[in-house]
């Protein structure tokens, strides 16, 4: 087979061509958003181009085994979701160069996406030291919020880490961030420390890009951060390496660190969405409206809150209002 253009064909490198494939989304009529076209871009740089597949030709990497073994080595090493979305970006890449002829046909169709191996670091199915490893996460309970004693046990945990999580993990708590937000939407900018309240760029919904009142404690902690690490970048960026301060930090590696310091904590049954959870649940404790609650949250709508919080009606005074007078 002989066929593609200058730019893509059988003899491209799959690296490059991964570049091609990212210029192309670019272009697409389809508008595909800033934060995905990031995501993609990581994937690029952290498994197409450093992976086993980095050296071989798009003709070469059009092959079954070769790219289940590859997706193996991911799952393993970063997880189930990494492989699902290595596989994704690897699906882009080969059908535009099956669209272009560079290649006779995609195999990607063919390709099942492994689970990471038992007990492997890319194993994020459980906690619980007496697991099979094949629990589907029932040990996780996805309906708890932390107590206040476990808050503060966390919160002095993941404080004496080394790997810098202790700040990101009060901000967590305090304002009920999704965890992809405060990583990657957060810049020192958005962080008004005058008038205590941090602007969240989020992207998931309309709602999702909000601005949010932080406490006394949060806003000196962040004030505090600023004066340690400079106030440029995100505001939780990379922290380890000085050329690169503010810089995106890898996802996976945070949820990492962040589940050792919950099982560290004894609070094997939590996940990082145990925070949010939090946020909402205190809030609804204290009074709070489920447009607040929402707000907060960046939710769509106050249904997916009610949700939430395991309502299955949201409760409205309509009984008490919607009541005919009796007839005289």
């Amino acid at each position: 087979h002989r066929g593609g253009d200058r730019e893509l064909s059988q003899d491209t490198k799959l690296v490059r061509a991964a570049d091609v494939w990212l210029e192309w989304k670019q272009r697409e009529r389809k508008k595909v958003r800033d934060s995905t076209l990031k995501e993609y871009r990581g994937y690029v740089e952290r498994c197409i181009k450093s992976g086993s597949l980095a050296k071989l030709t798009v003709l070469e990497a059009n092959d079954v085994s070769r790219i289940e073994a590859w997706l193996c080595t991911i799952a393993d090493e970063r997880g189930e979701t990494a492989a699902k979305q290595s596989r994704k970006v690897l699906s882009g890449i080969l059908k535009l160069a099956e669209r272009r002829d560079a290649i006779p046909a995609s195999v990607i169709g063919r390709v099942q996406t492994p689970g990471a191996t038992p007990g492997s670091t890319g194993d994020r199915k459980c906690a619980d030291p007496d697991c099979d490893y094949d629990c589907g996460k029932r040990h996780l309970d996805t309906k708890r919020a932390f107590t206040q004693t476990e808050v503060l046990r966390v919160q002095k945990t993941a404080d004496a880490s080394v790997a810098d999580v202790g700040d990101l993990t009060a901000f967590l708590f305090g304002t009920g961030a999704r965890i992809s937000e405060a990583l990657h939407n957060v810049a020192w900018p958005d962080v008004d420390l005058e008038n205590q309240t941090v602007h969240v760029r989020g992207t998931k919904t309309a709602q999702a890009d909000r601005i949010l009142a932080i406490s006394d404690d949060l806003t000196a902690r962040l004030a505090k951060r600023g004066e340690i690490y400079g106030t440029e970048g995100l505001v939780f960026g990379v922290t380890r390496f000085a050329t690169k301060l503010g810089q995106p930090r890898d996802t996976s590696n945070v949820l990492s660190v962040i589940r050792r310091v919950l099982n560290s904590s004894d609070a094997q049954w939590a996940g990082s969405h145990s925070f949010r959870r939090t946020v909402a649940s205190w809030m609804d404790e204290a009074g709070a409206s489920l447009a607040e609650i929402a707000n907060q949250l960046g939710h769509a709508n106050t249904n997916i809150t009610a949700g939430y919080l395991g309502r299955r009606v949201a409760p409205t005074r309509a009984a008490n209002i919607m009541v005919l007078p009796k007839e005289p």
